[in-house]
């Protein structure tokens, strides 16, 4: 009889809400402000921005920030459009305080377009410094820790320009000069989420790092934007990669990617291991299943993607598969599960249910269901079942799903 083994992986980041902007000024004889839009994402090459149908910025690439547009200061409804389609992508309604200069970011959460609003009229500091700002846009990369170092130096080394951050900082004088900016999970130095080897603050700048969502959702992208100046983007070269194997009769795998291990060391099947950091593009791959030297194919990681390397199959042709991880975070008071179909030999779909409600059906042997959102909370019966002959090939009760997080159920054995 076959040993089925359930395996569940949680990405959870804790979610906060965060102020944009810094200080504003008004004048009662003035009743204006201005705008520019920045594009901020990586799914939308060029995006317009229009307010009561009038077009303010138009064809705003991505990593580029418009000229500014003079409107009626107060509760203005802005509508982004990808660009030259004329429907609209996202809708905003932001205050906008007289006589001050806004720069609206554009981001993407999830499949959502968002806009933020910061404020574009911090003072100059002294000759010799430059000023900078942390903003964090990524709810789904949770809290994060920001390090700073001189050109050259190194993390374990930098120091700590911002901690636990969820939301936007106050500036920070640095004197001018070329860093290294890094930024990690918060409390560990070892999740490196963000590298920018080289940023320049030059004397009197006034800069904004933007951190926004990377692809797979843990991952940040950095936009470095000068105030009243242009945009430079810090995108993510890196992508995070885990292995799931099922080798029959517990065989052993261990593999490297790009040079990079992906567990510190062999792993016995059936197991799903931790992420792994490594450079994205295509993946030199380097692995051994039960002491023997194998081919996985040609693979690619997408930069800022998250991926499961998925090996089922016997020790003497194991066959690979690169599955994409959406670790993107649902709404408040909501959990994400989805149905990895690892069993060997088996040769019905499978399909999964929570308190009856169907989630995934028709998943195949080597393949991924889509996300399906439920309650967090205490799902009281959940089953994975086949489809074919509707037999139930496990079983838990009162499964608890903390909320929001990210899950996947990896049926192995």
């Amino acid at each position: 009889m076959k040993t089925i083994g359930i395996f569940l992986s949680l990405l959870l980041a804790l979610t906060m809400l965060q102020g944009c902007g810094g200080g504003s000024t008004s004048s009662s004889s003035v009743t204006t402000s201005t705008v520019r839009l920045v594009n901020a994402t990586s799914a939308y090459a060029t995006l317009d921005l229009s307010l009561s149908g009038t077009i303010l910025a138009s064809g705003v690439a991505t990593g580029s920030a418009s000229s500014y547009a003079i409107i009626s200061s107060g509760i203005s409804n802005f509508t982004l459009a990808r660009g030259g389609s004329g429907t609209p992508s996202a809708q905003a309604a932001l205050s906008l305080s007289s006589g001050v200069d806004y720069s609206l970011v554009a981001y993407s959460r999830g499949q959502q377009l968002q806009v933020a609003s910061f404020t574009d009229d911090e003072p100059a500091p002294a000759s010799g410094n430059g000023k900078i700002r942390v903003a964090s846009l990524s709810l789904d990369a949770g809290s994060v820790d920001v390090y700073l170092a001189a050109a050259g130096g190194n993390l374990s080394s930098a120091s700590a320009l911002t901690t636990n951050l969820a939301g936007t900082t106050g500036y920070f004088v640095i004197a001018k000069g070329t860093y290294h900016i890094w930024v990690t999970g918060a409390g560990n130095i070892a999740d490196l989420r963000l590298d920018i080897p080289s940023v320049v603050i030059n004397d009197q700048q006034v800069l904004t790092l933007i951190l926004t969502s990377a692809a797979g959702g843990v991952l940040v992208d950095g936009w470095l934007d000068t105030q009243q100046g242009a945009v430079s983007a810090q995108q993510n070269v890196s992508a995070r990669v885990r292995l799931a194997a099922n080798i029959a009769a517990n065989g052993s795998i261990a593999a490297t990617a790009n040079g990079v291990p992906l567990s510190s060391s062999t792993l016995i099947s059936p197991v799903v291991g931790s992420y792994a950091l490594v450079p994205a593009g295509a993946l030199s791959m380097s692995v051994v299943v039960n002491g023997n030297t194998v081919n996985v194919g040609n693979l690619n990681a997408a930069a800022g993607a998250d991926l499961t390397l998925l090996a089922v199959g016997n020790g003497a042709s194991p066959q690979f598969l690169l599955l994409s991880d959406d670790n993107t975070l649902p709404l408040s008071g909501m959990a994400k599960l989805r149905l990895v179909n690892g069993v060997n030999g088996l040769a019905d779909n499978i399909s999964l249910t929570a308190d009856f409600n169907l989630l995934a059906q028709n998943v195949a042997p080597g393949t991924v269901s889509a996300a399906a959102s439920v309650n967090g909370g205490i799902i009281s019966l959940l089953q994975v079942n086949s489809s074919n002959a509707n037999t139930s090939l496990y079983v838990a009760t009162n499964v608890s799903l903390q909320s929001p997080g990210v899950y996947s159920v990896f049926m192995l054995g």
